[in-house]
């Protein structure tokens, strides 16, 4: 039971090489993939995998150096992403396999949102940023605790720029009515098909005016 145990975590937590936990490679493509929660975990620790996995036209991504960890805050195996799909995204640092979760949820998920709910593309992504040393905030259970922003494996997003020049805020359009805010719920509960963590308005006080988005070891979509 131990040895099963260890081994479902070490696959969860990517540790396990995708050819050892049979996982063939991950199209972000594929809008049907299966085990993709698995096999964006086996991004975590693999460069290679990184390198061909992340191409265009799904993503515009350059590896960058890794940053040792110093009291719970660094990175490994990450990447400075300028854009997912056709929108422009700026993260400077951010783990590839959350850049891959940011590349296919806009694929599959908010770029069909935005046609079916405001019949326009969105074409720019308004974050608060991806890494930054410190801990979790809004939550007193975990404030002792260092946030996968902290790893460079968070991100957050504020509000969506659409072809249109409208801005779809959180802050402002959550709690509305309309089309704005069934995008907005679309593409919450569609998010936590691709990250572990999604945190919204509904969540705390803290996440009032944006989406967190994280790759980390917990499951939670609020």
């Amino acid at each position: 039971m131990l040895i099963a145990l260890s081994l479902a975590v070490a696959t969860w937590s990517g540790i396990i090489p995708r050819q050892i936990a049979n996982l063939a490679p991950l199209d972000l493509a594929d809008k049907h993939a299966w085990f993709v929660d698995l096999r964006l975990a086996a991004l975590s620790n693999n460069r290679a995998l990184c390198r061909t996995t992340l191409t265009s036209p799904l993503i515009s991504a350059r590896p960058i150096a890794d940053k040792p960890f110093v009291d719970g805050c660094g990175w490994r195996n990450a990447v400075a992403l300028s854009g997912a799909g056709r929108l422009r995204v700026t993260i400077d640092e951010l783990t590839c396999e959350t850049a891959a979760a940011t590349a296919m949820w806009v694929a599959h998920v908010l770029q069909p949102a935005a046609e079916q709910h405001l019949q326009v593309p969105v074409v720019a992504l308004q974050t608060m940023g991806g890494y930054s040393c410190r801990n979790i905030v809004g939550n007193k259970l975990w404030q002792d605790f260092r946030s996968q922003h902290a790893t460079a494996n968070a991100i957050d997003i504020s509000a969506f720029e659409l072809q249109d020049g409208r801005v779809i805020s959180i802050k402002k359009h959550w709690a509305s009515t309309g089309p704005q805010a069934d995008f907005l719920r679309a593409v919450h509960n569609g998010a936590c098909r691709y990250f572990r963590v999604v945190l919204g308005p509904d969540y705390n006080a803290a996440h009032r005016d944006h989406f967190h988005l994280d790759r980390g070891y917990l499951k939670s979509c609020k």
